[in-house]
């Protein structure tokens, strides 16, 4: 008796284990809407330098009073 239910569950076991690895129809692939070029910045060349250069200054003035 308890080696038919021993039996039973591991042919059950089986099928549970067979059911959760059969293959699955994949769908097809689609490709992905091409990625849209990001809107164009007017950005002035000489605005960065200048934030570059205050930054530069700010740095240097706190270093000066740090020493």
């Amino acid at each position: 008796m308890i080696a038919a239910l021993y039996l039973a569950s591991v042919l059950g076991a089986a099928v549970v284990l067979a059911v959760a690895l059969r293959r699955r129809p994949t769908p097809a692939p689609t490709n992905p809407p091409a990625p849209t070029p990001a809107p164009a910045l007017a950005v002035d060349g000489g605005a960065e330098i200048r934030v570059i250069l205050a930054a530069t200054h700010q740095l240097a003035a706190r270093l000066s009073t740090a020493a």
